[in-house]
């Protein structure tokens, strides 16, 4: 048995730990290869016959060493999987030091769309492939306006109310457009909204992080749905930094896929998340973390699968968007 097969196993209380894919950048790019027709297709049904979670496309952007490395955007391949699967949880890495936070907003609220809900955010304070990639939009430390920019982004997205499409004919009334309010948030970032896309279906998609350091382990700790720890000893420095906090939260052990290794020891973390899935592995990886068909993990919502609670829309704002219908 693999390594990673091994650090799947159920605990003894037959749970069956969270599993994602992070998918590199090279190989999403032969997956949309139109020389490589049907990959992304024969990928997106192995994926799902494996029992995977969720994948996560550009994560290597956010800490790519070589920044003159050509990549794809991680929209686009997360658009191309989505169409090819319908289970899978798709997750898309965006630094709001190249997007800003509206942008960020209205391109996951899409997805999330078109998916169904299985869309979530990995957030970064620095998209290394840029040329430029220490310029930002706002002056202020990059750990305070990333924060800023999820609390922006999740306002955003309750801007437009699912609610208000009701779409009544006796009334000749698609949207109750008096519904859709301004955010006027004013922070390290100042954005008034709303946003041109109605709310997500699951109203606030996951986000994920990936602290680099201490410092930026405590930001994620109070902001994000989903942690990626390092190691054993972050995920417990985590638990006790948060305590009971985290019980809302979904914490995750990092592991390089590497065939023969000893297991990375994820006790404490709720799942694992595999990086170095390429065009040479991913075969070899899917079959070191099959599981057996899970029926009541299908059709349902990346925050399901991953054990989230589905939030309760929220009053994001009181200006209204349009006073005049």
């Amino acid at each position: 048995m693999s390594a990673a097969a091994r650090r799947i196993e159920p605990d003894r209380a037959g749970r069956t730990p969270i599993v994602g894919l992070a998918v590199d950048s090279a190989f999403a790019t032969d997956l949309l290869d139109h020389r490589t027709r049907g990959t992304a297709a024969e990928f997106g049904r192995a994926v799902e016959e494996a029992g995977v979670d969720f994948l996560v496309f550009g994560r290597d952007r956010l800490s790519a060493s070589h920044p003159d490395t050509p990549t794809l955007d991680p929209t686009v391949a997360a658009v191309v999987l989505a169409r090819h699967t319908t289970d899978v949880g798709i997750v898309v890495a965006a630094a709001v030091g190249r997007e800003h936070p509206y942008n960020v907003a209205r391109r996951l609220a899409s997805v999330d769309h078109g998916s169904r809900g299985r869309v979530g955010w990995l957030v970064g304070t620095v998209d290394r492939t840029e040329p430029h990639a220490d310029a930002v939009w706002v002056d202020a430390d990059p750990l305070d306006a990333t924060a800023d920019a999820v609390t922006v982004v999740r306002s955003l997205w309750g801007s437009w109310p699912a609610t208000s499409i009701v779409r009544d004919r006796s009334r000749g009334v698609f949207v109750e457009s008096g519904r859709i309010v301004h955010i006027d948030h004013d922070g390290v970032y100042r954005v008034a909204g709303p946003l041109n896309v109605p709310e997500p279906p699951q109203v606030r998609p996951p986000v994920f992080w990936s602290p680099r350091d201490e410092r930026e382990e405590q930001v994620a700790g109070r902001v994000a749905d989903v942690v990626v720890v390092a190691d054993a000893e972050a995920a417990a420095r985590h638990r006790a930094s948060f305590g009971s906090a985290v019980r809302s939260q979904v914490l995750l052990a990092d592991v390089t896929w590497a065939e023969g290794r000893e297991p990375v020891d994820a006790s404490l973390a709720d799942g694992i998340l595999v990086h170095g899935v390429t065009s040479d592995t991913w075969s070899r990886v899917l079959d070191a973390v099959a599981r057996p068909p899970q029926p009541d993990r299908r059709r349902v919502t990346l925050r399901e699968r991953l054990g989230l609670a589905v939030p309760e829309p929220e009053t994001v704002g009181v200006r209204l968007a349009f006073p005049v219908a």
